[in-house]
């Protein structure tokens, strides 16, 4: 199963190359090129929170691959997710509006190799080490976000950060989860299911009460609640080690899933404007400022 993982960084990393070869070639006659996508600040938001996402999911998806969970899913999430932060960090790189984002996407890019090539390495990485760098690389994406949302200066802002920031709890939650499930049963391990559990409840209830919130938004936000209430079930075995490796993956993409369109409805509010008001800030300014 391993030997498809360093085949799948080559594929990445070969496509990239060839990718930004053709881009640069074309630089020349049009002053964006055609890999890059032109951001807004609320799209920026969203891909940068994005990235604290696939840097989540990659780990999780490697640790299932390792594991048998659902491993034929993992192994596609694994080369879509490398090749979104590929496209996410090169359309970041163009937004970039000021000196220190445009240092702090270097620290991104610095970690993202480091996570790289410990995802394509012969021999498997241990899982608790794997852990560490994926979450160094959470580190530098969060970072980027607090760059963009202090620049874009809205309090709007806040609220695309909180939703996006549920999608990486998602993942990280899952990944916690199938890393126990793996053998991985440190008390470290389960510290960081739980911690990860508690933050995206809070989260969820903070969006809940927003008053800015649409009725679409309200009766989305009520689904991935129904999801959580389900999902809780299963999580709360992890201890006695009756494990529901299964639903709970399922139940974590479907959460994720939602969170993702969730995060875009607010960033569609954010650049439109209809997004400004007092509410939340300083104590959920607080919880999103750390991981």
């Amino acid at each position: 199963m391993f030997r498809f993982l360093p085949f799948l960084a080559l594929f990445v990393s070969f496509a990239s190359f060839a990718e930004n070869n053709e881009a640069h070639t074309r630089a020349a006659s049009t002053s964006t090129p055609a890999n890059i996508t032109p951001l807004s600040d609320g799209a920026a938001l969203n891909q940068a929170g994005r990235q604290r996402m696939l840097s989540e999911r990659m780990v999780k998806a490697y640790i299932q691959i390792n594991s048998e969970i659902d491993s034929m899913k993992a192994e596609k999430q694994l080369v879509h997710a490398q090749q979104l932060f590929a496209a996410q960090l090169r359309n970041l790189k163009h937004y970039a509006p000021t000196p220190l984002i445009q240092d702090n996407l270097g620290t991104v890019e610095v970690r993202w190799a480091k996570l790289q090539a410990a995802l394509s390495a012969e021999q498997p990485a241990d899982t608790i080490e794997l852990i560490a760098i994926g979450e160094e690389l959470v580190a530098a994406c969060h970072q980027v976000v607090l760059d963009i949302e202090q620049y874009a200066n809205t309090d709007s802002a806040v609220l695309v950060n909180v939703s996006g920031r549920q999608r990486m709890l998602s993942q990280r939650m899952a990944k916690y989860y199938f890393a126990h499930a793996s053998g991985q049963r440190q008390q470290k391990v389960i510290d960081g299911f739980y911690r990860a559990l508690g933050e995206f409840e809070k989260g969820l209830n903070t969006l809940l009460i927003a008053p800015q919130n649409s009725e679409e938004i309200h009766f989305a936000l009520s689904g991935v609640e129904a999801q959580l209430n389900f999902s809780k079930a299963g999580f709360n075995r992890i201890k006695s080690g009756q494990y529901a490796t299964h639903v709970i993956s399922r139940t974590t993409e479907s959460m994720l899933k939602r969170m993702n369109e969730i995060t875009g409805m607010y960033e569609r509010l954010h650049d439109s404007g209809e997004l400004n008001s007092s509410f939340l800030l300083d104590d959920h300014r607080q919880m999103v400022a750390a991981l």
